[in-house]
């Protein structure tokens, strides 16, 4: 899991290095047999380079 304060990198841009500032959540609308689920998460990170994203969860790697 991703935490605040984490180095993180991008699956699909590994040259590109930031740090996770920020865990937001968001809504799924599917539905299962049993129920629904609840939330994903939403990483908003501050770059390197200075500029605020956030990412889904998937595409982003902890680095160390």
């Amino acid at each position: 899991m991703i935490k605040v304060g984490n180095r993180v990198s991008l699956f699909h841009n590994m040259g590109k290095e930031g740090n996770c500032i920020g865990l937001k959540p968001v809504k799924i609308n599917t539905s299962f047999t049993d129920g629904t689920a609840s939330h994903s998460w939403a990483i908003v990170i501050q770059w390197d380079d200075g500029t605020v994203t956030e990412e889904k969860i998937g595409d982003v790697m902890r680095i160390d």
